[in-house]
């Protein structure tokens, strides 16, 4: 099969791999929509523990079922599917405590953790656990399917936040995962959406995603959000970036015993003026990946009230994948979300 094989920084190649084969309680899937993921481009840029080559990168992504291995029953040929990518042990105090997001026997197909590697969907093929599949309605398109995986990270971000209804929410970063909170918070009945990025064109996504309004992050941010506010200042922070200026942003426009919730990995140690945000009595809420929300946000892109599509602006046969990966990396595309897709 052909596939997009992540050989090191810099350096993904189309070329010919063997065609995996499933074993006992797998199924084999032809790829038909893949995404790639914020934390795809951190690992072409060499800058993840989480993409060792060789690797076929690729989780977000849907198919249909070409073969079964022995022991799979209820999953038919050419059943149209998505797979729940993270792999955990089921086991562990934190999967009993209800905390699989974060298990540390888990293996995330598409990358590399403690417990190895394993290959993605960025191919014509993939092998997932039977376990592990969700059939996809008919009304749901392959390349929304493919986004289940990261609106169930917005949607659990959502729900650390609590009830959000009637509220004023602040949404940083209007990247996918940014632009998908706030179409999560719409969701749940948010007053007023305001989305703060540094680039426009992702401002105008982030209006057709239901933001009600929208701050360049070069503008004052903190006085702009104030006036919003009558001086209280936002109830509700997401922070979707993870950058020293949005973390502490977020401190600083959120109101006295607000919220904030924390999703952005883009800097691993930042300084942070804790003293101000003790004395604000600000409540943190740290927010990793997903444990039913895979599940339950396929259920709302089913009912057609919440458009995941929309955010998609560039569709690439596979083929053309190294050169969108280095685009992307480069910042010379303007893409905000993208989709590969096979034959």
């Amino acid at each position: 099969m052909k596939a997009l094989m992540f050989y090191g920084p810099h350096d993904v190649q189309y070329t010919d791999v063997e065609t995996p084969e499933p074993e006992a309680g797998e199924v084999l899937i032809k790829v038909k929509a893949v995404s790639i993921c914020g934390s795809d481009l951190s690992g072409y840029k060499g800058e993840s523990s989480m993409r060792v080559p060789p690797l076929i990168m690729g989780h977000e992504f849907s198919g249909e079922i070409v073969k079964s291995g022995d022991g799979v029953k209820d999953l038919k040929i050419g059943e149209r599917v998505i797979v729940e990518t993270n792999l955990f042990c089921g086991e562990c105090a934190d999967c009993r405590a209800g905390f699989s997001n974060v298990c540390d026997n888990r293996k995330i197909i598409g990358t590399t953790m403690k417990a190895g590697s394993y290959n993605g969907a960025m191919a014509d093929y993939v092998v997932a656990p039977a376990e592990k599949i969700m059939s996809l309605p008919d009304n749901v398109s392959f390349n929304a399917a493919a986004l289940t995986e990261p609106l169930a990270i917005s949607l659990r971000a959502t729900k650390h936040a609590g009830d959000v209804s009637g509220k004023t929410v602040a949404v940083y970063g209007a990247g996918p995962i940014g632009l998908l909170v706030i179409q999560c918070v719409k969701f749940f009945g948010a007053g007023r959406i305001i989305a703060i990025d540094i680039v426009e064109d992702r401002l105008e996504m982030a209006k057709k995603c239901g933001a009600t309004d929208v701050i360049n992050s070069n503008d004052d941010v903190i006085g702009i959000t104030r006036k919003m506010t009558d001086g209280v200042g936002v109830d509700v922070v997401f922070d979707a970036a993870g950058v020293p200026a949005t973390v502490n942003g977020g401190a600083e426009i959120v109101r006295n015993g607000g919220k904030v919730v924390w999703i952005g990995l883009a800097a691993p140690k930042i300084e942070f003026d804790y003293k101000h945000a003790v004395c604000k009595e600000i409540t943190f809420h740290c927010s990793y990946m997903y444990t039913t929300e895979m599940r339950e946000g396929l259920e709302i892109i089913k009912t057609g009230k919440m458009n995941v599509e929309q955010i998609i602006t560039g569709i690439y046969h596979m083929s053309e994948g190294a050169r969108i990966f280095e685009e992307l990396a480069s910042r010379k595309s303007k893409d905000i979300k993208v989709i590969l897709y096979n034959d």
